[in-house]
This record gives structure tokens, sequence and C-alpha cells, in this order.
């Protein structure tokens, strides 16, 4: 039996935490590019006090965006890279101070539009760059882009 390896991305600071698990597609083989990229993903955080689970779903294109402006941050330390899924379920943005540090801006919504959000900032550091790009890389090689979509 091949055991199938857990992916992840997964940010964490002083306790707070953020973590999505992309689970499976939501719909395979549609004549539709669009319907073939959705993925059911648990996402799991905490700030503070509070913390939730719930599951949303992130298009592959979400998550190969993010890969490719997270890369050049190991090098480019003023730089921004942010992740937000279009159903507006979470929205993470990173933005270096030009010296090595990180500030990671979290809003989850469990029900956009009308449910409840949580909102935390947590600190991320330039060594942690290439562990968070290898992990995106699990992800899209699990979920590749499928069809023709300009990133």
């Amino acid at each position: 039996m091949t055991e199938i390896q857990e992916i992840y991305f997964e940010i964490f600071d002083a306790g707070d935490i953020v973590r999505l698990e992309p689970k499976r597609l939501v719909r395979e083989g549609s004549e539709v590019d669009y319907d073939n990229n959705w993925i059911v993903t648990t996402v799991t955080v905490k700030g503070g006090k509070f913390s939730g689970q719930f599951d949303a779903e992130f298009m592959t294109i979400d998550f190969e965006k993010f890969k490719q402006e997270l890369r050049p941050l190991y090098d480019n330390l003023n730089g921004s890279a942010t992740f937000s899924g279009l159903e507006g379920q979470l929205e993470l943005k990173i933005v270096g101070d030009g010296i090595g540090h990180f500030e990671v801006r979290v809003v989850a919504c469990d029900h956009p539009g009308y449910g409840a959000q949580l909102s935390f900032i947590m600190g991320l550091d330039q060594t942690s760059i290439k562990e968070l790009v290898n992990q995106l890389d699990k992800i899209t090689k699990r979920f590749p882009v499928i069809g023709d979509f300009k990133i």
C-alpha cells in the first residue's frame, strides 16, 4: 500500500498559526478548466486566544501565484506576497521590513459577507521563506494548474 504524503502550508509564530491542508479537487474531468481547479482545503487559524478550523475552496492558481510571489522574498526583503482566495475566506499578506523580518497579516472568514471574521498579525523571519516555498511547491505539484490560466 502506498502512503500519500501529507501536504500543507503552515506559518506559526509564538503560538499563533495559519495552516492550509489541501484535501482534494472539488471536481475532476469537467470540460471547463475553471471547474477543474478548485481545491477543498482545511484552514486552521489561531490568533491569540481565538482559534478555529473550517473548510474552504481555493483555486490551484491561488497557491501557484502565492508561491511565485513568495519565492523572491528571500532575496528581496522589502517585498510582499499575498494569498487570497476568490471566495474571500482567507487572506495572508506578507510584507518585508527590508532587514529580514516579515509581518504576516491574516484575515480569515468562515462565511464571507456575513460570517465570523478573525484577523491578527504574525511575525516571520527571512530564514523561513525557503521552507514555505517548499511547502507550496508540494501543493502545486499535487494540484497543478489545469488548463490555460495566466498567472
